[in-house]
């Protein structure tokens, strides 16, 4: 295997991180757009698989690392972020 490669037992907790951000993601934000949706899933997923390489496992750590690096990145506009608080 791959050192890039994950176990199926740690692809299912990214999965379920992955599912969990992107939930929190949707519920706050306007962005309706396809490219503009499949670009801060990818976000998510990118900064997932980084956090899993280097060990962390709990899918709650992994999906709040992922909408921090989103929302500090501003992928999501201001205003909306705002409104969920």
């Amino acid at each position: 295997m791959p050192d890039s490669a994950f176990d199926p037992e740690t692809l299912a907790i990214m999965r379920r991180a992955l599912d969990a951000a992107w939930r929190e993601i949707e519920s706050h934000s306007t962005v309706r757009g396809e490219p503009e949706k499949a670009g801060i899933r990818r976000a998510l997923a990118l900064r997932i698989m980084a956090a899993a390489r280097v060990g962390q496992r709990d899918p709650e750590r992994l999906r709040a690392v992922a909408v921090h690096v989103v929302e500090g990145c501003k992928i999501i506009p201001a205003a909306d972020w705002q409104r969920r608080r």
